[in-house]
C-alpha cells in the first residue's frame, strides 16, 4: 500500500483487421490504459507513423451533438411532468437502457466480456453508422418538425392572449378598436406604457402641446398599464416623440386578425381562436410525447452506438501503423498481464504480437493506480489535493489516514465536539444520493471526530468543560458548575495550564512526522540505487535531530546542563547534534558541485567561491533554519488547541451570566441560545479551521521531506459512453 500498483508496459502489434476486435477485448478486459503512441516512436526508428485522424471521428461528433439535442428537445416538450420528474426518468431511462445493452456494471471479465456481445445482439448493435444515421435522421425530422408547429403555435396563443386583454381594454373603456387612429381632427392612440413612466406622461405632454390632449388609462398589469391618448391631429408628431421617449408599446387596429363587426364580437372570436390554438397545441404535445415515448429509448441506444464508434475513432488516433498492422501501447497492472496477452491472442486468433515490459520506476509516463483499503482510500482526495503521486512516488494515503486525525484531534480537543462530528461524518457516509466525493469526507469526517473525542478524553474537555474551566467560570461569574459535567476530573495533559509542556509535545511531533517523510525518502532514494541522494537524506534526518535539540535549548525546554549550567556538555551536545549534521550537508553539496561537468582545470576562484557559498546556503538556508522553521510550524496544533479552549469558555462565561438574570424563564432560555449557538460556531469555525491547518501541516512540512506528486492517473479504456 506504501507504493502504486505494479505497472507493465503493453506493446500489441496486430493487424488491421483485427483491429475493431482488439479494441473491443481491451474494453472488455477494463485494465489497459491507453497512451499515445508519439511517446514511443524513437523505440520504433522509423517503422511506424502516428495513425491519422479517421473521417468518421468528426461524422460521430456532428451526430453525438444532434442527437444530444434532440434528446434535450425531447425532454423540453414532455409537458406532463416537472423538470425535476423528467430529469429522474431521464436518468432511470438511461441507466435501464445501459443495463440491457451492457450487461449491468460488474467488472468481471466475464460480465464485461458478455456487455459488448449484447451491445452486438441488441436491435441496433448489428447496424451500421449510416444506417442509424438515416434512421435518426427521419426521427430528427419528425421531431423538429413538430418542435416547430408546437413553437409557432405557442406564439400565435401569446399574440391572441395579449390581443384578448386589449380587447378587453377597449370593452371596459366602452370604446371600439377603430377609434385607434387619425381622425378628422384628432389623433387617438393606444397601447401599454410602464407604470413607472405614467406620472411623467402628463407633464412630458403638457410641455409638449399643453392642454390639448386627453389620456384614459385602464388596468394596470405587473408592470405597464393600457393607455389611450388623445391629441389634436395637427400635433400628433409631438405626441408621438413624447410616446416614444416614454417607451410606450403601440397598439394598432391591424393587429386584429379576426372577421368582427364590434369589440364584443372580437372578444368571442378571440376566445375561439385561444381554443383551437389550445387544442392544436395540445394535439402536437401529445403527437410529441408518443414520440418521446415510443423512440427515446431507441434514440438513446442509437446515440450509444455511435458513442462507442466516435469512442472507437478517438483512440485509434493514438495507434501507431504501418502498412497492414497496427501497434498499441498502453499499460496494466502486473497481476493482469496474463489476462491481457490471453484475451489479446484470442481475439486474432493468435495472429498478433504482444510484449510485456517491466518499466523504471522514474519512467514519468507511467500511470499510477493507488490500491487501498475503503476507509483509506477516501484519504486519496486529500493526497490528490496535492497532486496525483508519480510512478515512483511513495504513496502516503495509509500513513497520511493515521496521522491526520490524530493532528486533528489534537487542534480541536473536545469529547462533545468530536461526537457531533462523528455523527456528521456517519450521516455522510450512509445518506444516499450525495455522490463518492460525499461519502470519502464523511469518513474524513468520522475518523477524525473519534480522535477529537480521543483528544477530548486525554485534555479533560467536555462541551468546553474541564477542571480549568470549572474555576474559571466560578471566579468570573461566582457560580459553581455541576460536578456531572466535569467528565474528566484529573486529565493527564491540560493545554491551558500546561503550554509549556504541550509546545514540546507539538515539537517532538513535528520532528516525528517530518522524520518519517525524510525516512520515506531515504527509502526511495535506496530503491532507485541512488546512493549519494540517500547518505544526504540521512545527513538530513541527522540535521531535523539537531533543529529540534536547538529549539529546546532555545527555549529551555529539560536539559539537566542547562540546570546544572554545565557549558562543556552543552558544546559537546551542540557540536555533535547541531554543527556536525550541517557541516556533513555542506561537504555533501560542495562535493556535488565539484562533480558536475567541467574539470578543475576550467573554475577559476570566482567559481569556488560560489560553490561554497551554494554549500553553505543549502547547508543552513535549505536544511537546518528551513527544519527550524517546519519543526515551529507545529506549535500551530497548541495553538489552535488553545483557541479552542478559550473560545468556548468565552460561550461558557456568557451561558453562566444569562442564568444570573432574575427572570428565571427568560435567563434559562437566554443561556441554552447562547450555549447552542456558542456550540454551533466553534465546531464549525474551529474545525474548518482544524482541517485547514493539519492540510498545510501535511502539505508544506510533511509532503516536501519526500512526496513530488505530479503524475498522472491510470485510467482504464472504455469504450462505452459514460453519460
Amino acid at each position: 500500500m506504501l507504493r502504486p500498483v505494479e505497472m507493465r508496459e503493453l506493446r500489441i502489434i496486430t493487424l488491421d483487421e483485427d483491429l475493431d476486435r482488439v479494441i473491443k477485448r481491451i474494453d472488455a478486459l477494463g485494465s489497459v490504459h491507453l497512451t499515445d503512441i508519439k511517446e514511443f516512436m524513437d523505440d520504433w526508428e522509423g517503422l511506424i507513423e502516428p495513425s491519422k485522424a479517421d473521417p468518421i471521428l468528426m461524422k460521430t461528433s456532428e451526430l453525438l451533438t444532434r442527437m444530444d439535442s434532440l434528446l434535450s428537445l425531447l425532454q423540453l416538450h414532455s409537458h406532463s411532468q416537472s423538470h425535476s420528474e423528467r430529469e429522474s426518468e431521464r436518468r432511470d431511462r438511461r441507466k435501464s437502457l445501459k443495463e440491457r445493452l451492457f450487461g449491468g456494471a460488474s467488472g468481471t471479465h466475464t460480465h464485461e466480456r458478455g456487455a459488448m456481445e449484447s451491445v452486438e445482439q441488441s436491435e441496433w448493435g448489428d447496424r451500421s453508422l449510416g444506417e442509424i444515421e438515416a434512421e435518426f435522421g427521419e426521427l430528427e425530422k419528425k421531431v423538429l418538425r413538430l418542435s416547430d408547429e408546437i413553437t409557432e403555435l405557442r406564439e400565435k396563443y401569446r399574440d391572441t392572449e395579449e390581443l384578448l386583454g386589449v380587447l378587453k381594454e377597449f370593452k371596459d373603456l366602452g370604446l371600439e378598436p377603430d377609434f385607434v387612429g387619425d381622425k378628422y381632427f384628432i389623433s387617438v392612440f393606444a397601447g401599454r406604457l410602464p407604470i413607472a413612466n405614467l406620472g411623467e406622461l402628463e407633464d412630458a405632454l403638457e410641455s409638449a402641446v399643453g392642454e390639448r390632449h386627453f389620456v384614459i388609462t385602464g388596468r394596470h398589469a405587473e408592470e405597464t398599464v393600457f393607455t389611450i391618448v388623445i391629441a389634436m391631429k395637427r400635433e400628433s408628431n409631438e405626441v408621438e416623440k413624447v410616446l416614444t421617449r416614454l417607451n410606450f408599446d403601440y397598439w394598432h387596429p391591424a393587429d386584429i386578425d379576426i372577421p368582427c363587426k364590434s369589440t364584443i364580437e372580437a372578444i368571442e372570436g378571440a376566445n375561439a381562436k385561444l381554443r383551437t390554438l389550445r387544442q392544436n397545441i395540445e394535439d402536437k404535445e401529445r403527437e410529441m410525447e408518443g414520440l418521446r415515448e415510443s423512440r427515446f429509448d431507441e434514440l438513446v441506444a442509437m446515440r450509444e452506438i455511435v458513442q462507442m464508434e466516435e469512442n472507437k475513432a478517438r483512440v485509434k488516433a493514438l495507434f501507431g501503423q504501418s502498412e497492414r498492422a497496427r501497434v498499441i501501447e498502453g499499460w496494466t497492472p502486473e497481476e493482469k498481464v496474463e489476462e491481457v496477452i490471453a484475451g489479446v491472442r484470442a481475439e486474432t486468433g493468435g495472429l498478433s504480437i504482444v510484449e510485456a515490459r517491466k518499466p523504471e520506476r522514474e519512467d514519468v509516463r507511467v500511470p499510477s493506480l493507488l490500491r487501498n483499503p475503503r476507509w483509506i482510500k477516501s484519504f486519496e482526495s486529500v493526497i490528490k489535493l496535492y497532486g496525483h503521486p508519480l510512478y515512483r512516488d511513495i504513496d502516503p494515503t495509509l500513513i497520511t489516514a493515521i496521522i491526520f486525525p490524530i493532528v486533528f484531534g489534537l487542534m480541536f480537543p473536545d469529547i462533545g465536539h468530536g461526537f457531533i462530528l462523528m455523527l456528521l461524518g456517519l450521516a455522510l457516509t450512509r445518506l444516499r444520493g450525495l455522490g463518492e466525493e460525499m461519502r470519502d469526507m464523511g469518513v474524513i469526517i468520522l475518523l477524525c471526530g473519534f480522535c477529537s473525542l480521543v483528544t477530548g478524553a486525554l485534555f479533560g474537555e467536555f462541551f468546553g468543560f474541564s477542571s480549568y474551566a470549572k474555576e474559571l467560570i466560578h471566579d468570573s461569574v461566582g457560580m459553581h458548575v455541576p460536578e456531572w459535567l466535569i467528565i474528566i476530573k484529573h486529565p493527564p495533559i491540560e493545554p491551558i495550564e500546561q503550554p509549556r509542556l504541550f509546545f514540546v509535545i507539538t515539537l517532538l511531533i513535528g520532528t516525528m512526522h517530518m522524520g518519517l517523510g525524510l525516512i520515506l525518502n531515504v527509502t526511495t532514494q535506496v530503491r532507485a540505487k541512488k546512493i549519494e541522494e540517500a547518505i544526504a537524506g540521512l545527513m538530513k534526518i541527522w540535521c531535523l535531530g539537531g533543529a529540534l535539540y536547538f529549539l529546546l535549548v532555545l527555549f529551555g525546554f529539560y536539559f539537566k546542563e542547562l540546570e546544572e549550567g554545565n557549558t562543556a556538555v552543552l558544546m559537546r551536545n551542540a557540536t555533535i547534534f547541531v554543527l556536525l549534521p550541517i557541516v556533513s550537508l555542506f561537504i555533501l553539496k560542495v562535493v556535488e558541485e565539484l562533480r558536475h561537468e567541467g574539470g578543475e582545470a576550467e573554475r577559476g576562484a570566482m567559481d569556488y567561491l560560489i560553490i561554497l557559498i551554494g554549500g553553505i546556503i543549502d547547508a543552513l538556508l535549505e536544511n537546518f533554519f528551513r527544519f527550524l522553521a517546519n519543526t515551529v510550524s507545529y506549535g500551530r496544533i497548541l495553538a489552535l488547541a488553545l483557541c479552542h479552549a478559550a473560545l468556548i469558555e468565552v460561550f461558557l462565561i456568557f451561558t453562566f451570566m444569562c442564568l444570573k438574570i432574575q427572570i428565571p424563564v427568560l435567563g434559562t432560555v437566554m443561556a441554552a441560545v447562547v450555549f447552542l449557538f456558542g456550540t454551533v460556531l466553534v465546531i464549525l469555525l474551529e474545525s474548518i479551521m482544524a482541517g485547514i491547518h493539519t492540510i498545510r501541516l501535511h502539505f508544506y512540512e510533511w509532503f516536501t521531506k519526500f512526496y513530488e506528486g505530479g503524475g498522472h492517473e491510470f485510467s482504464p479504456f472504455k469504450l462505452r459512453g459514460q453519460s
